[in-house]
C-alpha cells in the first residue's frame, strides 16, 4: 500500500491544477488517471478567462508559454445567433493585467491542453503521478481514506475527487444524485473547411428553435478546424423525442445561413456525445476527508456549458484546502465546508443566476425580440457584453421586467 498526505483522483484540468498549487508550496502529493495522456476528451473547447485568472496566480510565466502554444487559438468574444437567424457579437471585456498577448479566451483541443498541464505536472518533484490506474473504490482507515482498485492501493489524509462527470463518487461519497432536468447531453464533431467566422475567432451559440433553451455551437479552432455540436438537457430531449444527431446534421445541411457555412466542409471525426451535470443548486461537495473538484462537483454553468473555467477554480480552491487541513491537522466534515464556502464565494452567484436564464431564453419570440433590439443598440450590445463578466448586470437578466423593457423599446 502506498501513503501520501494527499491523494488527487483524477488528472483534468481540476486535477493537475490542484497538483501544481500543491507542488508550488511544497507540498507532496500523488495524481491518478485511469488514462495515459496524452489522451481525447469530449469537450466544447472553450477555455474561459477563469482559467487565466487562476494559471496566473500559480505561474505567470506558465500562462505566457500557455498562449504561445501554437494549438492554442486567441479569442476575444462570443457570437449569439437568434432562432430567428439575427445575431450580436459580444466582445469580451478585456481588463486582465497578465501581460502582453495574453487574450481574454482560449480554444483548444483538450488533449493539447491536458496535455500541457501534464507536462507541466511531470516538472514537478513534488508530483507522483500514476496512469492507467483507474480508481474504483473510496474507504475509510483509521487516519484517513484507502483509494483503490484490484492492483492498487493508497492511503491518503485527504482526497480530492476529480475524475470527470461520470464519476461513481459524484454519488458515494459525494452524495450528488443528478436529475436529467439538470443534466445535459451533448454531441461533439470535428469539421474543417467551415466558413464565416468573426476575425477575432468569437465562439458562438446558435440557439435553435427546436433546441431551446440548448443550442447549437460552433467554435473555432486552429489549423482550419473547428468544434461542432449540439447541447439539450436529457428532460427535453427525451420529451420532444429528439434525435441529437440528427438534429445537429440537418441543421448544417438544411437551415440556409448554416448550409451557406458548410458548403465545402468536411466532417473529420466520429460525432460522439458525453455528459455534463449541469449546476443546479447549493449543495455539500466537501466531507470527512474528502473534496469534490471539477465536473464531479457539478459546477457547469447551465447556460454556456462553461466548465473548465470551473474546474480550474475548484482545483485551485481544493489545494487552497488541502494546505490549511495539513497546517491544522483537521480533515473533518465541519472543517471542510471552508472549501465549500469558498467555490461558492467565488462562482456561486454566477451560477445561480445563470440557473435562471434558461427560463427566459426558452421562448423563441422573447429571443428573438431581444437580439433584434440588440442589432440596432449599441449601449443594449454593451449591456450585454459587460454581464458576461459583472454579477450585477447579470442578475437583471433573470428579471422578467428587463425584457418587457427591451421589447418595449425603453
Amino acid at each position: 500500500m502506498k501513503h501520501t498526505k494527499v491523494c488527487i483522483v483524477g488528472a483534468g484540468p481540476a486535477g493537475s491544477i490542484a497538483a501544481l498549487f500543491l507542488a508550488k508550496f511544497g507540498i507532496n502529493c500523488i495524481l491518478i488517471d485511469k488514462a495515459k495522456f496524452p489522451r481525447e476528451k469530449i469537450c466544447g473547447d472553450g477555455i474561459s478567462g477563469w482559467v487565466n485568472t487562476v494559471l496566473n496566480e500559480l505561474d505567470n510565466d506558465l500562462l505566457i508559454r500557455l498562449a504561445q502554444q501554437p494549438y492554442m487559438l486567441h479569442s476575444y468574444g462570443i457570437r449569439i445567433v437568434a432562432p430567428n437567424s439575427k445575431h450580436i457579437d459580444l466582445p469580451f471585456l478585456d481588463d486582465n493585467n497578465f501581460g502582453e498577448n495574453i487574450p481574454p479566451g482560449f480554444i483548444a483541443k483538450r488533449i493539447h491542453f491536458d496535455s500541457f498541464l501534464i507536462d507541466e505536472v511531470k516538472k514537478r518533484p513534488e508530483i507522483e503521478l500514476l496512469e492507467e490506474t483507474e480508481i474504483t473504490n473510496f474507504d475509510y482507515d483509521a487516519g484517513g481514506v484507502v483509494l483503490s482498485n484490484e492492483k492498487t492501493k493508497i492511503h491518503s489524509k485527504i482526497a480530492i475527487l476529480a475524475n470527470g462527470a461520470n464519476s461513481a463518487f459524484m454519488k458515494s461519497p459525494g452524495g450528488i444524485v443528478k436529475d436529467k432536468n439538470y443534466t445535459m447531453t451533448g454531441l461533439r464533431a470535428y469539421y474543417s473547411g467551415v466558413t464565416g467566422f468573426h476575425e477575432k475567432n468569437y465562439v458562438e451559440l446558435h440557439f435553435l428553435k427546436g433546441l431551446l433553451p440548448g443550442y447549437f455551437w460552433i467554435f473555432p479552432l486552429s489549423g482550419g478546424m473547428a468544434n461542432v455540436g449540439v447541447g439539450l438537457d436529457r428532460y427535453r430531449i427525451n420529451k420532444r423525442k429528439l434525435n441529437l444527431k440528427k438534429v445537429m446534421l440537418d441543421s448544417v445541411e438544411n437551415i440556409p445561413y448554416l448550409k451557406e457555412r458548410f458548403v465545402n466542409a468536411k466532417l473529420e471525426s466520429k460525432i460522439e456525445a458525453y455528459t455534463l451535470p449541469l449546476w443546479d443548486k447549493r449543495r455539500k461537495i466537501s466531507g470527512n476527508n474528502f473534496m469534490l473538484a471539477g465536473d464531479v462537483a457539478s459546477l457547469i454553468d447551465p447556460v454556456t456549458g462553461e466548465g473548465m473555467g470551473h474546474a480550474a477554480i475548484s482545483g485551485m480552491l481544493a489545494a487552497k484546502q488541502v494546505i490549511k487541513s495539513l497546517e491544522e491537522n483537521n480533515f473533518s466534515a465541519a472543517f471542510m465546508q471552508q472549501y465549500d464556502n469558498s467555490i461558492y464565494n467565488k462562482i456561486g452567484n454566477e451560477l445561480s443566476i445563470s440557473s435562471k436564464i434558461p427560463k427566459f431564453i426558452k421562448h423563441a419570440w422573447l429571443f428573438n425580440g431581444v437580439v433584434n433590439k440588440a442589432v440596432k443598440s449599441k449601449t443594449l450590445q454593451h449591456r450585454l457584453t459587460e454581464a458576461m463578466s459583472d454579477l450585477e448586470v447579470r442578475k437583471k437578466l433573470k428579471q422578467p421586467s428587463l425584457y418587457l423593457k427591451i421589447l418595449l423599446g425603453r
